[in-house]
């Protein structure tokens, strides 16, 4: 059974309202039929606890509004969201990790429609942002692919500072070699020192531009089909975030519904099992009588608290889902609204929900980027042309500070020298792979191989979503006569609860069967909300598959609550 909790203002949602009083000839005809022996008389308490079920049922006949926005019971106020968004439910930094109990304490309660939980989401979902950062870096990887269809142009610098120290010595003259008188003639066992400083310092421009490469066209494919699957797992994470937020919204409304009926139950309970009591202190009714109401009641307060506890545990799960701040829980400000009847038949959403489906796009362009990055390892064994440039400048001086000559070595010893060059080249560079002992063959096979498996992974996907449109088409279909069926059972113990109420009164029946009454009535009630969030999710299931949603971070987003925005 679907759960729901509700708030106390409107006691129970018990019921639509109850006509206006009986008529006078009905009461009269009531009073004229014959009345059962000993039959203990009206509880003033019961009769007003049923004149409170007839306020509510009056209020469930008007379209089942919520009551006014009213403290909850742990004392924490309700806040109001004006618009769309409300800048005071930023997302918490995603490194934050509270050290302390108060910085989780619960300290303010928002209410939310159900579009602005969207807008919110959209705007504060990890997931969401996650698949934003995802395209990002795809678009940084295909504008980097790009970039090699342009010239590689690099500068290189160089600059240092040498010092050298040599000692020469002649063990044999060279006498003989030259004429006498030479300046190149040495004696023996002469030597020299000379020393030698040298600064250099140089410049070099190089041009590097691939003018024949099947390696980056492939490569530029690659990326682009990889940028495809991101913005179609970026558009697939908005429809999720649309059924997740919608079936969070809808659960915690049930909830809301349900605590009111089941407050209402307790009340009543509490009424009829105090008056039995009573009864059974004079001796009007046995013992067993008050064993059951007790029984009853402690029935509905087991009911009553575990609607509590579900009304807690879905606003915390769309809060966390919303991914708000720490202090803050969320209420539904919504109403119980049946969405309308799913306009297309089983056919048409099947082959719509295949259309345009992101799963689908992803998939497909994840195969693409599979065969893409195949033929680019396939293109490291293609031939290659690129054109390559560079031209330099450099000079350096030479300093010899020491130069010592005890009869060596003379000649071509210059005390300071600066020399300066320049020089360019340009040509063509081809580059052929043409074998490397299978390692691209395996590599391209295995990439060939990823696409296959990424195509059996697509037929799964296209039989997953047939599986849940046609599961979500059947339960809404099913919903939507549940609903009918809850309704007329709510008609019918809705005017059972009037006549036994009038009956009560006049004292011609007994506070069993009010509490039969009530009970039935109830369950009627709560078939009534539980089949309406029902098909309330089953059209959002159905919804998901269809949904038109952007591909790009930086289009605006709108995430409709019925098919065709309407």
């Amino acid at each position: 059974m679907i759960r729901r909790q509700v708030r106390r203002g409107l006691a129970p949602v018990l019921g639509l309202a109850l006509a206006a009083p009986m008529a006078q000839a009905w009461g009269q005809e009531l009073i004229a039929a014959p009345r059962p022996r000993r039959l203990p008389p009206p509880s003033p308490a019961l009769l007003r606890s049923l004149q409170g079920f007839q306020e509510d049922l009056e209020r469930l006949d008007r379209t089942l509004l919520p009551a006014a926005p009213e403290a909850d019971a742990t004392g924490v106020p309700d806040a109001t969201l004006p618009g769309l968004p409300d800048p005071s439910l930023p997302a918490p930094a995603a490194t934050a990790l509270p050290q302390v109990p108060e910085a989780v304490r619960i300290e303010r309660r928002q209410r939310l429609s159900l579009a602005e939980a969207l807008a919110v989401a959209v705007r504060n979902d990890p997931d969401l942002v996650a698949a934003v950062l995802g395209v990002r870096e795809q678009q940084d990887l295909a504008g980097s692919a790009r970039g090699r269809r342009w010239p590689e142009l690099g500068l290189n610098l160089a600059g240092g500072f040498s010092q050298q120290r040599s000692y020469s010595q002649v063990w044999t003259d060279n006498a003989g070699i030259y004429p006498a008188g030479s300046p190149f003639l040495v004696r023996n066992q002469g030597w020299n020192v000379v020393q030698s400083n040298v600064g250099a310092a140089a410049a070099r421009v190089e041009l590097a531009w691939e003018l024949l490469s099947p390696y980056r066209a492939a490569a530029i494919a690659e990326a682009d089909d990889s940028l495809k699957a991101s913005r179609q797992r970026y558009a697939d994470r908005l429809r999720q975030l649309q059924l997740d937020v919608s079936i969070a919204y809808y659960g915690l409304q049930l909830a809301d519904q349900l605590l009111r009926i089941r407050r209402a139950v307790v009340e009543s309970d509490t009424v009829v099992r105090d008056q039995v009591a009573a009864l059974q202190q004079v001796g009007l009714v046995p013992r067993l009588d008050r064993l059951r109401a007790e029984a009853a009641l402690q029935q509905s307060r087991y009911r009553f608290e575990q609607a509590e506890a579900l009304q807690l545990s879905r606003q915390r799960q769309l809060s966390n889902l919303i991914n708000v701040p720490f202090d803050v829980s969320l209420r539904a400000s919504d109403a119980v609204r049946l969405q309308p009847p799913w306009p297309l038949d089983l056919e048409q959403t099947i082959v719509r929900g295949w259309q345009d489906n992101p799963q689908l796009r992803a998939l497909q362009a994840a195969r693409d980027a599979l065969l893409r990055q195949a033929d680019r390892r396939a293109a490291e064994l293609l031939p290659s042309l690129r054109l390559v440039a560079t031209g330099g400048y450099g000079q350096g001086l030479i300093t010899q500070p020491v130069i010592r000559l005890e009869g060596c070595c003379s000649s071509a010893l210059i005390p300071q020298l600066l020399n300066q060059r320049s020089d360019w080249a340009a040509g063509l560079q081809l580059h052929w792979r043409f074998f490397d002992g299978g390692v691209t063959a395996g590599a391209v096979a295995a990439s060939r191989s990823a696409a296959a498996r990424t195509d059996q992974q697509l037929a799964r996907e296209r039989n997953a979503i047939r599986q849940r449109l046609e599961a979500a088409f059947y339960d809404h279909r099913a919903a939507l006569r549940q609903i009918v069926a809850a309704r007329a059972s709510y008609s019918a113990s809705r005017e059972a609860f009037r006549d036994v109420r009038a009956r009560y009164q006049l004292g011609l029946a007994d506070y069993s069967d009010v509490a039969d009454t009530v009970a039935t009535l109830t369950g009627a009630m709560e078939g009534v909300a539980e089949s309406t969030t029902l098909a309330n999710v089953s059209y959002a299931q159905l919804l998901r598959e269809l949904l038109p949603v952007p591909d790009r971070p930086d289009q605006p987003v709108a995430l409709p609550l019925v098919l065709g925005g309407s």
